[in-house]
């Protein structure tokens, strides 16, 4: 495995680490667990963070220095899908848990 595939391979878990804390999060503020909810967000955030960091120093600013070599590859184009849509639905989570809290006050 190339070191760029393995690049690849630690963005995925870092960010699928976010994903499944987001998802977490979501959950725990339909049964009403607020606190635990916004926990799971602010690890999904460092989770999130984390594969930011590593995308940004391993992949973007090697291919701005001209560091990367090789063909297009399809795994880092996986990896980057996940991280933007972690993102995404970090964002969304946080409307969802902020509804939830809402509703249930009334």
């Amino acid at each position: 495995m190339s070191k760029t595939e393995d690049t690849a391979f630690a963005i995925i878990s870092a960010a699928g680490d976010g994903r499944a804390k987001i998802a977490q999060a979501m959950k725990q503020a339909r049964r009403g667990n607020f606190g635990e909810a916004e926990d799971c967000l602010k690890e999904a955030d460092e989770y999130l963070l984390k594969a930011h960091k590593i995308q940004t120093e391993e992949l973007l600013q090697k291919e701005a220095n001209d560091e990367l070599k090789g063909p297009f590859n399809v795994l880092v184009a996986h990896a980057q899908d996940y991280v933007m849509t972690g993102m995404a639905m970090k964002e969304m989570a946080v409307e969802i848990v902020n509804l939830y809290t809402q509703l249930r006050a009334k």
